[in-house]
């Protein structure tokens, strides 16, 4: 019977010191052996609402363009929406319900940038002729009504029709960056000939000049 029990204890002392070698002294559990890891992909992943809830981005060139082709778009000014957002307020007050408006800001100087619409409106006799660059005075501003000004061209090709939607352009120069704000106006019918010159200086106290 001793021999049986010390064979029977035996066995179990062998089994439990191979157990406690492949667990290394510790007790396991299936869910830390199955835990998953960290998913770092999760952390910046968007979900569709986030994704539905981004305002979509206009287009102001094309919008413009649809309007007519000939409509001259200062080449290193960008849409700002932002812009955009707060002259609606004032377009709308000022002309009407149905007015639009799509700002436009460049860091270039008000110089360059007057310097292209003008010498781009040249090309047509109803646009007066002007000096190539402006007078050299606090807050320049130049404002155009397009349809008026971009009539009977010198070299044969678009114009803007009289009859079509109203667009005004105004270039304002800011005392911060951007440096140059430019605005397309667009109404449906012709701003009153006391609301808007071609071109137009501003005084300082201006509204318009100051951005």
């Amino acid at each position: 019977m001793t021999t049986r029990f010390s064979s029977a204890a035996s066995a179990l002392l062998i089994c439990g010191a191979l157990l406690t070698h492949c667990t290394g002294g510790q007790e396991s559990s299936a869910a830390e052996e199955q835990a998953p890891k960290k998913n770092g992909i999760a952390a910046t992943t968007t979900s569709p609402a986030e994704t539905t809830a981004q305002p979509a981005q206009v287009d102001a060139k094309a919008a413009l363009k649809s309007i007519s082709p000939a409509i001259p778009i200062y080449a290193g000014a960008r849409y700002r929406d932002d812009l955009t957002r707060r002259d609606s307020v004032m377009i709308r007050n000022q002309y009407g319900p149905t007015a639009e408006v799509y700002t436009l800001a460049t860091d270039d100087s008000f110089p360059q940038v007057y310097h292209y619409y003008t010498t781009y409106l040249a090309q047509f006799r109803a646009f007066p002729a002007q000096s190539p660059y402006p007078a050299p005075q606090t807050w320049r501003t130049l404002e155009v009504q397009l349809n008026q000004a971009m009539q009977d061209p010198f070299i044969p090709g678009d114009m803007l029709k009289p009859g079509d939607k109203q667009v005004t352009l105004q270039v304002a120069e800011t005392e911060a960056e951007p440096k140059t704000v430019i605005r397309y106006v667009v109404t449906p019918k012709p701003i009153a000939s006391a609301e808007v010159q071609s071109p137009k200086p501003a005084a300082a106290a201006n509204a318009f000049d100051r951005e």
